[in-house]
């Protein structure tokens, strides 16, 4: 006892040491060191931490609101999350929500490195003068045992747009307007604009009602990522556990990540804008997390005051109203059948690792290695990158025309015993939850052609889709889908004539000594061969490549029967000091049939094998389509002497286009600048009236639309040629000075708008695009009747 009185004072002492260090050290903390307040003189704010910030309130006078209305954000920053970050809530109206992280980054941002324009004596700073008793904006921050106030008052004489600011205990300033408007942030901007309580990737089920249906998704056990891995759930009428298209799917959770709220709604607002038009799909998610609530939103009708949104109510787990885009809708209103698989196989190619056909004692065996790929069986060997590729992606293309009943009678589907097996390896990214597989292995067992039809069964969901025999091709072994994608090696320059047969139509084109091309067959007034759309083949034929290898042997199939087009070129031969030996090669013909369309590409095979692959969209529509000169309706501006316009229907005067010393200009007009600028539209257009191609030969057909033509042009020429230039120069001039067009009905060609056209002298009807034409129908009057025929 003696000893504890013996140094009670001392150990007194020390604990009111160590109270008074702390004391010391939380004062300090809030105090602001030289250094610091060196640093940020300039600045608004005398300190700023932002790693010791915790609150923020954003309080602000609601425009139209009565004076002294206020509303207010109070956002405070929550603990450490799995993610390692400490996120933001804002308290709203007594109700707390996610804050939107990025709005509140910015504001802490302008709030560190706002500064003043200047400061305000503290003789004129009376409150209420500025405005600053009654403020518009109050921002009040929680950094460490420090706190930082600034209002934001009226509006200051210069510069323009500024206004008076107070900084709690450090006086009155005057700030920009653009420092103004970037603290100026609506209490509601806050809040986080993800409307959606839940990610795709965390979600187990996904229910869709309303427009398009009742449609019920659940999370498959083969998984992967985003639609990959859904299946119908039970109780679907399209068929329990059956695949959901993974393309299709992806546009929906695509459209639950457009759900951005642009604007939030108050319960009284939402309940009108039900009334103008109530909603027209109930989404329902279903978490992963067995413990968490499922999300349910209703989703439809206008949005007040914005066009291109609509209303979305989320009604669990918590509630809120909000305008989202309208583009988020239409994905959700699509019906259950397109939600069904047609594909055989659901991993994309960038997945697959390991495919194996099987079909008796014949068997293929391929596997992925880095980029690269390798054959297993019937030997082992590597495989060109292309042709892997090629092989994977026939098989991956193979879609059905229908799905059967799963009930269906093997035995007569020719599906017990299947003929052949395939089997597919992939590894699709990892899925929600634990035990997510990472690897997917699909299997099909494919039957017996019955009709023209092979039926496959899909292992993974047992679906029996239906297929035609020719795809079915893909799905069987065979070491043509091995071989080397290259069809044809050659320079185009060693073409030397082309003969292309089509139903009806034969054309012959053959190069001359200057490597000009000749039109041989057809013959007819003014028709010239084009020489780029020749060269163009040309080079087609010389590079071409399949995109796939279907089966050793056609026979009558695939269209190859009676081939749709069939293209004969004559090479010389590649000879010459400057060749290496093996560049050298014999003069020789080649031949190239194409048959049924095989989606964008069609079945073809050479003339010296009976193999079949597919060809390229590229051949067929550089082959299949006239080649003659698309340059017979330009002229240039230089030998333009006189245009007349003439309506075909024959009503008003036609329109007179003259050249002079001085330019083009209308004939008779009233106002010299309209003409001026009408004249020179018309000499630009004829100087660009290229043709996209021609369409017909001989006569024109009614469909056409000219006869009589909507417009007609004759254009006088300041030099007439009497002799039609040779292919490859300038377009043919006629020996009576004048050229005549006739423009007739719009159509489409080759994916562009285009009119029909023909030309005096030549034998044949034109496609031109509308864009092309339009000034010419603008000028006759024609252009304000709405669309061309």
């Amino acid at each position: 006892m003696r000893a504890v009185r013996r140094h009670a004072t001392t150990l007194i002492l020390v604990a009111l040491a160590a109270a008074a260090a702390v004391v010391l050290f939380v004062l300090d903390r809030g105090a602001v060191s030289t250094d610091e307040a060196e640093r940020r003189k300039k600045h608004l704010l005398e300190a700023f931490r932002a790693d010791e910030i915790t609150e923020i309130t954003v309080t602000m006078a609601e425009p139209g609101a009565p004076p002294g209305a206020r509303r207010t954000a109070r956002i405070t920053r929550g603990e450490v999350d799995d993610a390692g970050q400490r996120p933001w809530s804002v308290e709203i109206d007594g109700e707390r929500h996610p804050a939107d992280e990025p709005t509140v980054d910015r504001l802490l941002g302008t709030l560190e490195f706002a500064t003043a324009e200047r400061r305000v004596s503290a003789e004129a700073s009376d409150p209420a003068a500025l405005g600053l008793a009654s403020p518009r904006l109050s921002i009040a921050l929680a950094m460490g045992p420090r706190r930082e106030r600034l209002l934001l008052g009226g509006s200051a004489p210069t510069p323009p747009g500024a206004v008076y600011a107070e900084v709690a205990g450090r006086g009155v300033f005057v700030v920009t307007k653009q420092l103004a408007a970037a603290l100026d942030v609506p209490p509601d901007r806050f809040r986080s604009r993800s409307f959606v309580p839940y990610p795709a990737a965390e979600l187990s089920g996904l229910w869709l009602d309303g427009e398009g249906g009742a449609r019920r998704f659940e999370r498959a056990p083969w998984g992967g990522g985003r639609g990959a891995g859904f299946r119908f759930a039970d109780g679907s009428p399209e068929g329990s556990g059956l695949r959901v298209s993974a393309p299709e799917l992806d546009r929906v959770l695509s459209a639950l990540g457009r759900m951005q709220a642009e604007a939030f709604l108050t319960e009284e607002e939402a309940q009108q804008a039900a009334a103008a038009g109530g909603p027209q799909v109930t989404l329902t998610l279903l978490p992963g997390e067995p413990s968490a609530e499922r999300g349910v939103i209703d989703l439809g009708g206008p949005c007040p005051g914005k066009p291109d949104h609509v209303v979305a109510v989320r009604r669990e787990p918590t509630r809120a109203a909000a305008c989202v885009p309208a583009s988020a809708l239409e994905p959700l209103t699509v019906e259950a059948s397109r939600f069904i698989d047609l594909a055989l196989v659901g991993a994309p190619l960038d997945e697959v690792a390991e495919v194996k056909l099987a079909a008796g004692e014949r068997s293929l065996e391929l596997a992925r290695a880095g980029a690269e790929w390798h054959l297993r069986a019937p030997e082992d060997r590597p495989v060109p990158t292309e042709t892997g590729r090629a092989l994977v992606q026939a098989i991956l293309d193979v879609r059905a025309t229908r799905l059967l009943p799963a009930a269906s009678d093997l035995v007569a589907l020719g599906l017990a015993p299947p003929r052949a097996t395939l089997r597919v390896l992939s590894t699709p990214p990892e899925g929600p939850g634990d035990g997510a597989p990472r690897e997917r292995i699909e299997t099909l067992e494919i039957g017996a052609e019955r009709g023209g039809v092979v039926r496959v069964r899909r292992l993974e969901d047992g679906a029996i889709a239906e297929v035609s025999a020719a795809s079915a091709e893909a799905l069987l072994p065979s070491e043509v889908s091995l071989r080397s994608m290259e069809v044809f090696d050659f320079e185009p320059d060693r073409v030397t004539a082309l003969r292309i047969e089509r139903a009806g139509l034969v054309q012959r084109l053959r190069r001359t000594g200057d490597s000009a091309w000749q039109l041989v067959a057809p013959s007819g007034e003014g028709l010239e061969v084009d020489d780029g759309l020749a060269e163009e083949l040309a080079d087609v034929l010389g590079n071409l490549k399949a995109e796939r290898w279907v089966a050793a042997d056609a026979g009558q199939s695939y269209g190859l029967g009676a081939p749709r087009l069939t293209i004969d070129a004559e090479l010389a031969a590649a000879t010459g000091p400057g060749r290496a030996a093996e560049e050298q090669a014999p003069a020789r013909a080649v031949r190239i049939q194409l048959g049924a369309k095989a989606g964008a590409g069609s079945f073809a095979r050479t003339g010296d094998s009976a193999a079949v692959f597919v060809a390229p969209a590229a051949l067929e529509a550089a082959a299949g389509r006239l080649l003659l000169r698309r340059d017979v309706f330009v002229i240039a501006p230089q030998e333009i002497a006189r245009v007349t316009l003439s309506r075909g229907d024959g009503r008003g005067a036609p329109v007179v286009i003259e050249s002079s010393a001085r330019g083009f200009t209308v004939a008779g007009a009233s106002d010299p600048a309209d003409a001026i600028a009408t004249a020179a539209s018309v000499r630009d257009a004829l100087a660009d009236l290229r043709a996209e191609g021609a369409v017909a030969l001989g006569r024109p057909e009614r469909h056409h639309g000219l006869s009589p033509p909507r417009l007609q042009i004759v254009v006088e020429l300041t030099r007439p040629r009497a002799v039609p230039a040779r292919a490859g120069g300038s377009p043919p001039r006629p020996a009576n000075g004048s050229v005549r067009i006739a423009i007739g009905a719009g159509d489409s060609f080759r994916g562009t708008n285009v009119v029909y056209a023909r030309r005096d002298g030549v034998d044949a009807i034109y496609a031109i695009a509308r864009s092309r034409v339009r000034p010419l129908l603008d000028a006759a009057g024609l252009g304000g009747e709405g669309a061309v025929r």
